[in-house]
C-alpha cells in the first residue's frame, strides 16, 4: 500500500509540472515570403532561439508577401491576421521587417498581448512620434525589439582598405516602402560624418528605369562602387531583388555592397553585411524572456550588433578586382 501511495505521489507531481503544463503560441508575422533574403533569415532566427529557450511551445508563421501584392492586398492580410489573433489570443507576436511591425501596431499597439519586432528599417525615434510607444529606448507600451543597423560607414571603410579612397558610392534603390527606408537608413547612419556627400541616389520603379540607372552607374568613372537596394519593382508583374540581381549584375561591373549574406549568395560582393540570422535570434531571445516573465518593460529596443565581412571571389573576379591574400584575411566568410 505504502509503496502504490508513494507511486501515486510521484506521478502527481509529475503530471502538475509537466503533464498538465499549458502549451503556449506564438505567432511570428513575416513581412515577407518564405525564401525572402532579407525576411527568412530572422524567421528561422528567431524560431531556433524560441525552440531553444521554451518548452511545449506552438509556433505558427503568417507571410505577408508585402513585396508582390498592391496595398489593398496587404491591408487585407494584416486585417485578417489581426482577426487571427483576436479569436486565438496567443501569448506573443513576433514580427520581421516594417510591414509586420505596421500591422502589429494597428491593430495591437498598447493591447495585453506582448509584440516583439525584428529587423525595421524606419527608426524606432521615428515610429515613436506616431505610436509613443517609448521612452527613448525603454518601453512604456507592450512593444520592444531589434532595430536593423546597416553598417554603412563600416561598409566604405571596408572599401577604402581595399581599393583606397573613393570620391562617390551610388545607391540604388526601388522607390517601394522599403527602398525608400534603406535609402533613409544610408542618410541617416551617414549625417554625421563627412562620408554623406559621396553619396548619389539613383530611384527606380521599373526594369527599364533600372536598365538605365544601371549603365549610368556603370558609365560613371568617380563611382567606385554601390549599394543593390532594389526591393521590389514592376514589370508586368512585381519583381524583387532575388528577381532582378542578375540584371543588375550584367550591367554594372563595380563592387556591390550586399547588406546581408543572401545577397552575397544571388551574386554580389558583399562586404559588412547585417546578420539577419542572428538579429532574428536576438529577437527570439527577448520573445522567451517576455514568455518566462511577462517583463516587456524591462527590455530596452536595440540594435542589430552582430555583422559578418564575407567576400563573393566570383564576382570579384568577375569585375576584376584583384584581392590580395592579406586583404582576404579580412572576411570571414568567402564565397567561391
Amino acid at each position: 500500500m505504502l509503496k502504490f501511495l508513494k507511486v501515486y505521489f510521484f506521478t502527481l507531481i509529475f503530471m502538475l509540472l509537466y503533464g498538465c503544463s499549458e502549451e503556449r503560441t506564438v505567432f511570428v508575422l513575416s513581412s515577407y515570403d518564405d525564401r525572402d533574403v532579407c525576411g527568412q533569415p530572422q524567421v528561422q532566427g528567431a524560431i531556433d532561439s524560441l525552440k531553444r529557450e521554451i518548452n511545449n511551445l506552438k509556433i505558427e508563421i503568417t507571410y505577408l508577401d508585402s513585396r508582390r501584392i498592391s496595398r489593398h492586398e496587404l491591408e487585407k492580410k494584416c486585417d485578417d491576421f489581426a482577426e487571427k489573433v483576436k479569436s486565438r489570443r496567443p501569448s506573443l507576436i513576433l514580427t520581421t521587417d516594417d510591414a509586420a511591425f505596421q500591422c502589429a501596431a494597428k491593430h495591437f499597439m498598447g493591447e495585453e498581448i506582448p509584440v516583439v519586432f525584428s529587423g525595421i528599417n524606419v527608426t524606432p525615434e521615428h515610429y515613436n512620434k506616431k505610436y509613443h510607444f517609448l521612452k527613448e529606448r525603454k518601453p512604456t507600451k507592450n512593444f520592444t525589439g531589434v532595430y536593423e543597423r546597416l553598417f554603412i560607414p563600416k561598409q566604405i571603410e571596408l572599401v577604402e582598405v581595399l581599393v583606397g579612397r573613393i570620391d562617390k558610392i551610388a545607391v540604388l534603390y526601388s522607390t517601394d516602402f522599403m527602398g525608400e527606408a534603406l535609402k533613409q537608413q544610408v542618410i541617416y547612419e551617414l549625417k554625421d560624418t563627412d562620408l554623406k556627400n559621396r553619396i548619389v541616389f539613383y530611384p527606380v520603379s521599373t526594369v527599364s528605369e533600372l536598365d538605365k540607372a544601371s549603365e549610368e552607374i556603370n558609365k560613371r568613372k568617380e563611382i567606385t562602387a554601390y549599394f543593390p537596394f532594389v526591393m521590389s519593382i514592376k514589370n508586368e508583374k512585381f519583381l524583387t531583388l532575388r528577381d532582378v540581381a542578375s540584371i543588375i549584375t550584367e550591367k554594372i561591373k563595380k563592387i556591390d555592397l550586399a547588406i546581408n549574406k543572401q545577397f552575397v549568395e544571388l551574386g554580389f560582393f558583399g562586404g559588412v553585411s547585417v546578420d539577419f540570422y542572428q538579429m532574428g535570434y536576438r529577437a527570439g531571445q527577448m520573445a522567451s524572456y517576455i514568455l518566462k516573465t511577462g517583463k516587456t518593460s524591462e527590455l530596452d529596443v536595440e540594435d542589430a550588433d552582430k555583422y559578418v565581412r564575407i567576400i563573393n571571389l566570383k564576382r570579384a573576379n568577375d569585375i576584376k578586382l584583384n584581392i590580395f591574400d592579406k586583404q582576404i584575411s579580412l572576411f570571414d566568410e568567402l564565397i567561391k
